[in-house]
Formats: C-alpha cells, structure tokens, sequence
C-alpha cells in the first residue's frame, strides 16, 4: 500500500508531466506550423524550449524517481512505469531526464541573453542559434553519457538502503542508483545539477534587469501600442527569471537530504522541483507572444460557439507581418513608432 506522501507526490508528478507534455506539444505545433516568417530566428529558441522541455516531463512520467541521499550511495526508486522493464531501465531514462533539465536551465539562460543582445545587434541567423543550442548542450551531453557508468547493482543498492533505513518500505521496489557518489561518474553529474543554478539564476536577473532598463531609457517616445508591447514583454521576463526558482528548490532540498537529515518529502521534492521548470515555462509562450495567444484563444472560441474579434483576423491570418514576440518586442527598444516593427 502506497503511503499518503508517496501518493501526494506520485499524483502530482502525473499530472504535471501530462500538462507539461500537452503545453509543449501545443507550443511545438504553434511553432512549426502557426509562427510567420519574420520571427523565424526566434522561433528556433522556442522549439529548442518545446522539445526539451516535452522530453523532459515525458521521461519524469515513466520513471516517477524518489531521490534518497544514502551517505555516499546515492539511491532512486521509482514507481513509473518503467518499473515494467527493470531498475536499470529506470536508471537509463533518469540519466535522460536529468540531461534535459539540464539543458532546460542553460536554454533560459540563452533566451535572456538573446532577448538582451537583439537591443543592440541585428537578430541572429537561425543556423547561428542552432550552433549555439548544441554549444550550451554540450555539458548536458557529457553528463548524460558519464552518468551511465555510475548504475551499479540495483540489489546492492537496495540491501544499503535496508540496512540505512530500516522502516523504509522497499522490498517489492524498484530501486537502482550508485554505490558511491564520489566516483567521477556520479559526481560530475552532481556538480553539473548542482552547481551552474546560482550563478545562471543571479546573471538572468542581472540580464532582466538590464533589458528593463533599456526598455525604460527608450520608453519616452514611443507609441502606445508598443508602449504596450514592452509592458508584455516585461511580465515574460518577470515570469521566466522566476522558473529558474523551482530549480533551487530542488538543490535546496537535496542539499538538506545529502548533509543533514532524510525525509520522504525531500526525497521526492528534489526531482519534483525540476519538474515545474518544463511545466512553466510553456505557458510563457502561450500567454506572453500575442500571436500563440490568440490562436489558442480563437480556438476556444470556436469550441463554445463564441465569435473571434474582428480585430483578431488580421492577426490569425498573416504569414509575414504579425503582433510581435517577446523577442521583436525587445527589438522595438530601438523603435519610436510601432509601424516600424
């Protein structure tokens, strides 16, 4: 029988990593199929965005990990349905979970630093940001790759944990981890998770903070329609510098369950904080680019038999020439007349 916590937990994590995966899905279909061509550029950063993070709650839902810090033996046990293949199956796809999320913080980073550099320079070319994408992929990779080696004897790690926690119940579970976390298999992996979230967190607000300024500086001849757009532009970037938060609520809670003491609540919250990054972050997109939300809004529309603004048509039908994206609103900084956009 699955305790109340353990139920809490595995609860949540379904339904988030079904939202998670139909967000991305939309934003992934939004992105190919709906996004005109003058913000090409941009778009490449968003499928970036939809496919790591759809890979990342679509492996959180098959392996649904409780992460327990054992000493030097790091320990996962999982309820997913992974579990139907066996513990070094699960520890296959945590490899590839932990990969994305990974990647998922340093694309925020990107998509701040994007946002910060077309105030001052020309867009980039969508091969430019492709080449980048795989740079900033590259330490997910290794990770991914030098994790493998850390899977060790999943009955040796569960005999650990038996003998650590006694009135844990793991006998029937699927248990897989790493005998000793010190080997550089494992501990690189655990820097690379642990490491980056501060100085990554503490340069996306200095990255929001001066685009704000610029915005501001560049604010007092403007038109109100792009007065407008830059006031969107700045509750994205309010909404996405606070994602990065549920990240170190994970490393918070992992710090807490490696140094001081185990609870079946920091065991499961130090995956499930990762888990809200790729959750969220799709909504930025849906809300904050005007023309993805009005498309799905017109979609709903059409669903409760409810007329679509005139005003919208333009919008919903253009393929050259649209409402701008958080990344044309940036570049309207240098504007002083929304025509011109």
């Amino acid at each position: 029988m699955i305790d109340p916590i353990s139920l809490f937990f595995l609860s949540l994590h379904t339904f988030a990593a079904v939202v998670g995966c139909s967000l991305n899905s939309l934003v992934l279909y939004l992105a190919i199929f709906r996004t005109p061509k003058a913000i090409a550029a941009y778009t490449t950063i968003l499928l970036n965005f939809a496919i790591t993070d759809f890979l990342a709650c679509f492996t959180d839902f098959f392996i649904q990990m409780r992460h327990i810090p054992a000493g030097f033996t790091m320990a996962y046990m999982s309820r997913g349905f992974c579990t139907y293949v066996g513990p070094h199956f699960c520890y296959l796809i945590y490899s590839i979970n932990l990969s994305f999320v990974a990647h998922g913080l340093w694309s925020l980073l990107l998509g701040f630093s994007y946002r910060y550099y077309i105030l001052f320079y020309p867009a980039p070319t969508r091969r430019t940001l492709i080449i980048l994408i795989l740079v900033i992929y590259i330490p997910s990779c290794i990770q991914l790759f030098t994790f493998l080696w850390a899977d060790d004897d999943a009955d040796e790690i569960k005999r650990i944990l038996i003998e650590r926690f006694p009135d844990y119940q793991l006998e029937n579970e699927t248990v897989c981890g790493t005998i000793d976390i010190m080997e550089f298999s494992a501990m690189f992996t655990i820097l690379h998770m642990t490491c980056p979230i501060t100085p990554v967190y503490i340069t996306i607000w200095i990255l929001r903070k001066k685009i704000i300024g610029k915005l501001v500086a560049n604010s007092t001849d403007m038109s109100a329609k792009t007065k407008e757009m830059h006031k969107q532009l700045l509750k994205a970037l309010t909404w996405q510098a606070l994602i990065p938060g549920f990240y170190l609520m994970s490393i918070v809670s992992y710090v807490v369950g490696q140094f001081f003491f185990n609870h079946p609540v920091f065991e499961y919250t130090t995956l499930t904080g990762f888990l809200f990054m790729p959750v969220l972050s799709p909504l930025s997109c849906l809300i904050f680019i005007q023309i993805y939300r009005k498309r799905v809004l017109s979609w709903w529309y059409k669903l409760i038999g409810k007329p679509i603004p005139d005003e919208w048509q333009t919008v919903l039908n253009t393929t050259t020439k649209v409402a701008p994206s958080n990344a044309q609103v940036s570049s309207a900084a240098h504007s002083t007349d929304a025509k011109k956009i």
